[in-house]
């Protein structure tokens, strides 16, 4: 069983990154976890902070692909329920 409730949507501050964050409340491991939050709650697959951090880093391998960096990336954290899924989508004016 797995249960989703969104906390926030949005920035946290004016000209900042773009946030969707959800807790995920269930006894699924951590990958099970992952591949249904995209699934079902953001239906298209974005690295993971540490892999988008290094690719984007002068010498990596998307260094200078502005459409891998727009995309953006996730973070998955446990807590006491479940999991804090995290979408984040760096700010473009």
């Amino acid at each position: 069983m797995i249960e989703a409730k969104q906390t926030h949507c949005g920035q946290y501050k004016r000209y900042g990154d773009f946030f969707r964050e959800w807790e995920i409340q269930t006894d699924m491991g951590r990958e099970e976890t992952v591949n249904w939050c995209f699934d079902n709650l953001y239906k298209r697959r974005v690295p993971a902070s540490e892999e988008w951090h290094k690719e984007i880093r002068v010498g990596g391998g998307h260094s200078g692909d502005y459409s891998y960096y727009f995309a953006g990336y996730y973070t998955i954290s446990k807590n006491e329920k479940g999991y804090k899924f995290t979408i984040c989508e760096p700010y473009a004016d």
